[in-house]
């Protein structure tokens, strides 16, 4: 193999690798919208209870 077709190889696996990071970025991305989501709908309940709480006690 000349040095020509070595570079060429090693940006073509480059290019995967960086392909792949993309993609692993998008879906943790993806991952994380999800988790803030579920944090807020967490955070509104938990509010709900203690609001509950606060009428019973007073």
């Amino acid at each position: 193999m000349n040095g020509i077709a070595k570079l060429e190889e090693k940006i073509d696996r480059m290019i995967n690798l960086i392909n792949e990071l993309k993609q692993r970025i998008s879906e943790l991305e993806e991952e994380n919208r999800q988790l803030k989501e579920k944090e807020e709908e967490v955070k509104r309940k938990v509010d709900g209870l203690i609001e509950k709480i606060d009428t019973m006690t007073l």
